[in-house]
């Protein structure tokens, strides 16, 4: 097994790490100062912003970091629908050193034997402490430095188990961790995060995803039906009344493993339709438990809105916003890392292939891809951790004093925010449940944590059409050290769709909190 690619954006330089590190002697690293078809990486950054080094990890399971890098956060993007590369305005590094990390082992860059060893999330977080330690004995002047551990998707799983080794560990390998967050993230089981809020959601973006009344009707009546509309009803109270109970998995939801299980054919039999049009197919199939169990509201809207007639576009399920213009940014990353000229000076080519090059002209790229569906299916396929918000992250914000924040993009389907706005309700931190004030402060493209005084409680807290003007990039919360940002007019992916929003959030929030 070959340890994993890292990225560190250092203030001049990215510096690549060589795949061996048996003993601390960093002369085996290189520093890159440019990347083909790319421009000059820019000086040293803001040195008032040393002491920081924050952590990205992307998510997946297996979804290269690099995504994060070339998105919205590092020093370079792609240019349009290009694989040429720009100078990033909005790069992070301005406000500390950035580390992008490929997680698990066989993500992105990295290699893994087979069958892959990160089999499930406690042996990914044991191989990740074990390279966390490795790096720091390498280039120990990181170590003292304010940590901040930060990832989007299914990181939202890894980032709190790696932080409880971080601190369970404190007393023989100290680490200055003074922050997570979670963006677009798992954070809540299955129910809450998806079908017990996915009729709120559709409510909220009937015009974009072109829903009609009666469908829409159908899925208000199933809300009905099967309690959500109750639990939507406790997690609008501000401080809530008391715990919420949410039912656990009505539908045995695992959205990726369920659509590959349908497209080989082996899950689905009988009357099940996946293709539902209709009002009537659309009850059926919430209420047929052949399809996904009883109340299978969030697995039917999205068959609904796949096979729905007149859509020019796939749907996405990521950012429901998405039109035919939409840059496909996973395939220009597999085209651009998978060049020999880009592999060479990240030092990332097989051994073999750089000696092969002495007499060839050319030497042999190992192919790159964004995501590895061989550890996204390992990884899924083992047993299913818990919600974080329900055991990690409390002690983590409340034992441990680590600021937790959590940021949602007002178009994820997959992941909705009223999900994640449900979940924080039902969390208990520092002796309290829940935000006491409403979620609904706004804050503004260039300011993410405007002060209390300047911006009080409002009681308007119902947003028809969410974009991002002059008047205001998004609503927030921030209590007792969590803090919660819904940036409107974004996806999945927020630093994609609003890096300059993100560049403040980071700056305001992150490394500020």
């Amino acid at each position: 097994m070959r340890s994993v690619l890292r990225l560190l954006w250092a203030g001049s330089s990215l510096l690549s790490l060589s795949p061996a590190y048996a003993t601390p002697d960093v002369s085996q690293f290189k520093k890159v100062d440019s990347l083909p078809d790319g421009p000059a990486l820019p000086p040293t950054e803001d040195p008032a912003y040393d002491d920081n080094l924050m952590i990205w990890f992307n998510g997946g399971p297996g979804c290269s970091s690099l995504i994060g890098l070339t998105t919205g956060s590092g020093p370079i993007s792609f240019e349009g629908n290009s694989t040429r590369l720009v100078a990033n305005p909005y790069a992070w590094s301005k406000f500390g050193h950035v580390l992008y990390m490929d997680q698990p082992v066989g993500t992105g860059y990295s290699t893994a034997s087979e069958p892959y060893p990160a089999i499930d999330n406690d042996r990914v977080t044991t191989q990740f402490y074990d390279w966390l330690q490795s790096f720091f004995a390498h280039f120990p002047h990181l170590q003292s430095k304010q940590v901040h551990l930060m990832g989007e998707s299914w990181a939202g799983i890894y980032v709190p188990h790696f932080a409880s080794a971080i601190v369970d560990n404190q007393d023989s390998f100290p680490i200055k961790l003074r922050s997570i967050t979670l963006g677009d993230a798992p954070v809540g089981n299955p129910a809450a995060m998806s079908t017990v809020t996915i009729g709120k959601f559709l409510e909220s973006q009937q015009s974009i995803l072109q829903i009609p009344n009666d469908i829409l009707a159908v899925f208000k009546e199933a809300d009905e039906t099967c309690g959500f509309d109750d639990i939507l009803e406790q997690a609008t109270q501000f401080p809530p009344g008391g715990s919420i109970s949410i039912p656990g998995n009505p539908e045995i939801l695992n959205y990726k493993s369920r659509r590959r299980s349908r497209d080989l054919g082996d899950m689905f039999t009988g009357s099940c339709n996946t293709q539902p049009t209709t009002a009537e197919e659309v009850r059926s199939s919430i209420t047929q438990s052949s399809c996904s169990g009883p109340c299978a509201t969030f697995s039917t809207a999205m068959d609904y809105l796949t096979t729905a007639a007149g859509r020019q576009c796939d749907f996405s399920i990521y950012d429901v916003s998405q039109d035919c213009s939409t840059i496909d940014s996973l395939s220009l990353l597999a085209s651009y890392f998978s060049r020999a000229d880009v592999q060479i000076p990240l030092n990332v080519l097989p051994f073999s292939s750089v000696t092969a090059s002495n007499s060839a002209s050319q030497p042999t790229p190992s192919p790159f891809s964004a995501c590895n569906s061989t550890v996204l299916s390992t990884v899924l396929g083992s047993q299913s951790p818990r919600a974080p918000i329900y055991s990690l992250l409390p002690t983590l914000v409340t034992s441990h004093n680590i600021s937790l924040h959590i940021f949602f993009g007002e178009y994820d389907m997959l992941l909705n925010h009223y999900g994640a706005e449900l979940v924080l309700q039902n969390m208990t931190w520092h002796g309290t449940q829940g935000f006491s004030h409403p979620i609904n402060r706004p804050f503004y493209p260039d300011n993410a944590a405007p002060s209390v005084s300047r911006y009080p409680h409002s009681s308007s807290n119902n947003r028809k059409r969410n974009s991002p003007t002059a008047s205001g990039a998004g609503r927030f919360a921030s209590e007792r050290g969590v803090t919660y940002h819904l940036f409107w007019g974004a996806g999945h992916n927020v630093m994609a769709s609003r890096p300059r929003e993100m560049f403040a959030y980071v700056r305001d929030v992150v490394v500020a909190g």
